[in-house]
């Protein structure tokens, strides 16, 4: 059976940090790798000042005393002792005083080879490069302690052949680079192990909200991502989230009551239109007044369902004083049928308040419909325009206080209007109000009511007495 190849989009963000760092870890491994390559083909000798240095500190810390403080012997580690009988040229020492008085050698061979070759016995910490009998050496001159603490200062001049250091350092670089190579291997695998678990314990979260989130439906409403034990980063797209699903909640819920208001309030209706077409000894002009009022109901729920939905408006510059004069002439002839008059009054003209012009039309046109239905024949309604509100009054009955409750509710109409309107005018101007801000009230104006629209944020105040 030949598998599929995995694609990188198709993995895991847990598979992705895991490749990750394995791909970062093997190109650390191929550098170490090339370093210490480079550092086995190179000169074996790279060391050796190092090592001679070393050795002269070692040697000047065991430099042994008489009882008048001159040196007697240095005490060589047993495992190079034999240095000093089989090779007494590949190791030299010599201790001298600060006037280049010589007080110690390692053997009398060095005594004899040493000063015609090594450089002066000076007072002072140095190292270089000689050929004693052919024999390439490293020198190096270090301060030996004094043993009574005293100004009086000994120096200890070393001499290490170059062929000696190689010996000792043979197989160093290969066992350097075993070594490392194994410590890198032993940490990719350990570091491994502890970052699978680490991404398990830190993608917990992840994979507790993708459970939370598929159980999130609509028969389920008030589901929520959890924000407990989330990452400071992720809190952010969680609230946000849960934001979204609440705003899709309150929109689902409102389109739910608005068709369970629409099916309730056109039952009715169309019953009663079937039943009176059905004994067929209905009143034509009756009955077109039946389909009329159907009609308007129709058309105030469809308007109610477009500026419940806040994608449904534009917003843009308005000219106020405009929209004020056009409201008018399109319900003058509304106001003449009732023996109205309709009065526009310009106070002011708001400025830099934007909106959705239709909606603001049918706002504007609700609330004067509204008043010219309430207003008594021979009396004014008026429309005024203020810096910041708008105005629309009649001096009609006024409102009854236990009517304000309900002023705004949806398919209510005052006792007395049954059969008039939809009783959506009302709840439509509310929602055009809320949608931009604005805070709609109603008072009784004695005679008459009057409905402020104010160009101000809303408050719970709105349509108290």
């Amino acid at each position: 059976m030949r598998l599929k190849p995995c694609k990188w989009a198709e993995l895991s963000l847990s598979a992705r940090l895991m490749w990750t760092y394995l791909v970062a870890w093997l190109l650390t491994l191929s550098l170490i790798a090339l370093a210490i390559f480079w550092f086995l083909r190179g000169d074996p000798l790279h060391w050796v000042d190092h090592s001679t240095l070393a050795v002269a500190t070692e040697l000047a810390e065991r430099v042994h005393f008489d009882a008048q403080g001159r040196p007697t012997q240095i005490v060589i580690p047993e495992e190079v002792r034999w240095l000093s009988d089989l090779a007494p040229l590949d190791l030299v020492y010599r201790i001298f005083d600060e006037q280049g008085q010589e007080l110690l050698w390692s053997s009398e061979r060095a005594r004899q080879v040493w000063p015609g070759a090594a450089p002066a016995p000076t007072p002072q910490e140095a190292h270089g490069r000689v050929w004693v009998e052919g024999l390439p050496m490293r020198v190096r001159t270090v301060s030996v302690p004094s043993p009574d603490g005293g100004p009086r200062r000994l120096w200890l001049q070393v001499g290490l052949s170059e062929r000696l250091v190689v010996l000792f350092h043979a197989g160093n670089g290969a066992r350097l680079g075993g070594l490392m190579l194994l410590m890198a291997v032993l940490s990719v695998l350990l570091l491994g192990a502890v970052q699978f678990f680490l991404f398990r314990r830190l993608l917990a979260p992840v994979s507790r909200l993708s459970e939370e989130a598929g159980r999130i439906q609509l028969s389920r409403p008030g589901l929520r991502l959890g924000t407990e034990g989330v990452f400071r980063e992720l809190k952010p797209l969680v609230l946000s989230f849960n934001e979204s699903l609440q705003r899709l909640e309150d929109a689902f819920a409102r389109q739910l009551k608005f068709l369970a208001d629409a099916a309730h309030e056109l039952k009715t209706p169309l019953a009663l239109l079937k039943g009176q077409m059905e004994l067929g000894d209905t009143d034509t002009q009756a009955l077109i007044q039946d389909v009329d009022q159907l009609s308007r109901q129709v058309q105030q729920l469809l308007v109610l369902a477009e500026v419940t939905e806040p994608r449904s408006y534009r917003h843009a510059e308005l000219d106020w004083e405009a929209m004020v004069w056009e409201v008018c002439h399109f319900l003058t002839p509304l106001a003449q049928r009732a023996g109205v008059g309709l009065v526009p009054d310009i106070e002011s003209v708001p400025q830099g308040l934007p909106g959705d012009r239709s909606a603001l039309f049918v706002l504007l046109k609700n609330l004067v419909e509204n008043a010219i239905g309430f207003a008594p024949k021979g009396s004014n309604v008026t429309l005024q325009l203020q810096a910041r509100a708008v105005v629309v009054r009649d001096v009609g009955p006024g409102i009854a206080p236990a009517d304000f409750a309900r002023l705004y509710d949806r398919f209510w109409r005052a006792p007395g209007r049954r059969d008039v309107g939809a009783g959506l005018g009302l709840a439509i101007c509310l929602e055009v109000a809320q949608a931009h801000g604005w805070r709609l009230s109603a008072r009784n104006a004695e005679p008459g009511a009057e409905f402020r629209l104010s160009l101000q944020p809303a408050t719970p105040q709105e349509g108290q007495p």
